[in-house]
């Protein structure tokens, strides 16, 4: 025989693969145009369960197994695509152990430096003038032991620059380096001038020469009193150590002879460091420092802490779920809801991270088809591809701690604190189970880390579980517009869906490493390793996963709308159960409806059992003491039936039985 559930052959009375029972053979299936009576009742319905007593089709008639053809191919692909993402990931790994041998000799190199005397408190010292003017000239005013820079010119007609103040520093370190200068300035225009403008630039000599590309400017059509600048960045034009040049230069256009036009400068910085360090910060709901430091002995241990968790993550979930790797490999090949079920973290990280690729790949492609597809915030070279490396790994786990672990599992931890303080309040703080109070409510701590929300858990768990799951992920889009610009919100938005459902299910590991396997793609060719050749090679299979991601991206969703659909129910209730069919005419209807000795025995009508009673629904009275006991171990477990429809079978959930087929709560 075959399990009418999913067609292993089975020998005794259950199926070995699902646990079904077996189906009893019967040598005739009374049908009536695909409704049958049912042998226990004697109802007429279409179905898999009789909406009667609940008897199911598979214990009565022989189902014909539905055709295997479409899901042996379907299995085929699947293991084809979960076999070309194991090759992707091992490139993955061998990247991230490769890795710490260019940021560790790279890392000791961390510096940072600023220019001299950016108060003028004091005096001038490190500043220079270059009159550029005929009439130009440069003081140094200190009013009250608040100094600054000026520089003045006769108005003319034209455009004439005045000159600037210059300073030289030093820049030492490991590269890439990134720098930013601020100032304040005032502005008094002369007559006959009718705008200035103040122009920053970050040169190799103290000239200023035509071509000379400035790193930021601000125009004046008026008299300004003391205000800020704009912060001016100046990372390309620090392209490795030596010594440069800061120079702050202003120039006036006129329609003639007129005044002198002042400039006055005061709190001019540049601050210059290595591109590296550690950052810690919070989603609030913009990315909100809280700790930062470029010590290279911390960056060391914190990059180390990062591998080892990777690592140790992917080999944790390796050894935990081996059996249900090599059980889903194994498989029968008709079985693919056995392999797409298969409740391993690594097969759950592998389709996730398929689903989402195919999605961001779309987005790219309509992008870049209509040529709205913007250039990457950052380019990877052989000068900064260390600190690149390092910025993938810190993102593949601290990630998943701003956005995964704060904005999802500690609501669900603090809701689940505050739902058994409230449970042990109403049973006067004593608590029946295995363990005590205070460890009961210790355990609800366990949400902090994730992988303890399943499709059985309590319908206000799923339901908190699905409003922070899309929370966390609308942060995480709108946290990479900054960077990526406004494209990037829905490829993010939708892989932070899936990390947030690799976390609920399987926890904060299981979303690491989905997250790893996304950014350390092509890693070895961001070390230079492989050449061209390794370069098209995970080209060509990136291109290949994506099209099998198409698949995956497809069965979650309809596995995401099966889900949402059936808490819809276990809140609001609906049919769960196949409707009666009125019997077709000539149908033979049992006159009494038969017995069932035993779930796997034949069909006996000898007697019939008596009419279930109906249950009063109403609550027992205030004053009621039950005087029922707890049999002793080994007796049959507490009776139940639902008092809306009369069904007998219960899911236990938060101390209350839920209906598995009205999902009334009783």
């Amino acid at each position: 025989m075959q399990c009418a559930r999913c067609g292993t052959p089975v020998d005794g009375r259950f199926c070995p693969a699902c646990g079904a029972p077996a189906p009893v053979a019967s040598n005739a299936a009374p049908t009536f145009g695909g409704v049958w009576p049912c042998p226990r009742c004697g109802t007429v319905y279409a179905g898999n369960f009789c909406p009667r007593c609940g008897l199911p089709v598979a214990l009565a008639y022989v189902v014909p197994h539905r055709s295997t053809a479409g899901r042996s191919v379907l299995s085929a692909l699947w293991t084809i695509a979960l076999a070309a993402f194991l090759i992707l990931l091992a490139t993955d790994f061998a990247g991230l152990l490769i890795a710490p041998g260019l940021v560790a000799a790279m890392a000791p190199g961390i510096s940072q430096g600023a220019t001299t005397n950016p108060d003028l408190d004091i005096d001038r010292t490190g500043w220079t003038f270059q009159a550029l003017g005929a009439t130009a000239t440069d003081a140094y005013r200190n009013p009250a032991g608040d100094g600054y820079l000026e520089m003045s010119s006769t108005t003319f007609a034209g455009t004439n620059p005045i000159g600037f103040w210059w300073q030289a520093f030093d820049v030492s370190g490991s590269r890439p380096f990134i720098a930013a200068v601020t100032l304040d300035v005032r502005v008094v225009l002369g007559d006959n001038a009718t705008s200035g403008v103040l122009s920053v630039f970050v040169t190799d000599t103290a000239q200023l020469q035509a071509a000379t590309e400035a790193v930021g400017s601000v125009a004046y059509p008026m008299d300004s009193d003391w205000t800020a600048t704009p912060r001016f960045l100046a990372d390309s034009q620090i392209d490795g150590p030596g010594r440069f040049y800061l120079l702050v230069a202003f120039s006036t256009t006129g329609t003639g002879l007129g005044t002198s036009t002042f400039v006055s400068v005061d709190d001019v910085r540049l601050r210059w460091t290595t591109d590296a360090g550690v950052i810690l910060y919070l989603a609030l709901p913009e990315p909100t420092r809280i700790f930062q430091t470029q010590d290279p002995n911390v960056f060391l241990v914190y990059y180390g802490f990062l591998v080892a968790l990777i690592v140790g993550a992917g080999v944790y979930h390796a050894v935990r779920d081996r059996k249900a790797i090599a059980a889903a490999f194994t498989a029968p090949i008709e079985a693919v809801g056995r392999r797409l079920r298969s409740g391993c973290a690594w097969l759950a990280v592998a389709q996730v991270w398929l689903a989402f690729s195919f999605f961001q790949f779309v987005v790219i492609v309509v992008l870049a088809s209509i040529g709205q597809l913007p250039d990457p915030p950052f380019q990877p070279t052989a000068e900064n591809a260390w600190v690149y490396l390092y910025g993938l790994a810190n993102a593949s786990v601290y990630e998943e701690f701003a956005f995964r672990v704060v904005p999802l599992g500690l609501p669900l931890a603090v809701g689940s604190l505050i739902s058994r303080v409230l449970e042990l309040t109403r049973r006067g703080g004593a608590w029946r189970g295995r363990t005590t109070p205070s460890r009961h409510l210790v355990g609800s701590l366990r949400f902090l880390l994730g992988g303890n929300v399943r499709s059985m858990s309590s319908r206000e768990a799923l339901l908190a579980s699905w409003a922070f799951l899309f929370g966390s992920a609308f942060l995480f889009g709108l946290a990479h517009v900054s960077g990526w610009g406004l494209w990037k919100f829905f490829p993010a938005f939708v892989a932070g869906l899936g990390f947030g459902y690799l976390f609920l299910r399987y926890g904060v590991t299981a979303a690491i490493l989905a997250h790893f396997a996304n950014n350390y793609v092509s890693s070895l060719t961001y070390m230079g390793i492989g050449g061209m050749g390794l370069e098209l090679f995970l080209s060509l299979l990136y291109l290949g996963l994506v099209a099998a991601g198409s698949g995956f991206f497809v069965w979650y969703v309809l596995y995401a709308w099966r889900h949402l659909r059936s808490l819809w129910r276990r809140f609001f209730g609906g049919p769960t159960a196949p409707r009666a069919v009125p019997p077709p005419a000539g149908a033979p209807v049992p006159a009494s409806p038969p017995y069932i000795s035993s779930p796997h025995g034949s069909w006996s009508g000898a007697s019939a059992p008596a009419p279930l009673p109906t249950m009063d629904p109403s609550p027992p009275p205030a004053e009621y003491v039950p005087t029922y006991r707890p049999p002793p171990y080994g007796y049959p477990p507490v009776r139940f039936q639902c008092p809306s429809c009369g069904w007998i079978e219960a899911r236990y959930e938060g101390g209350r039985f839920t209906c598995v087929r009205c999902g009334r709560t009783a």
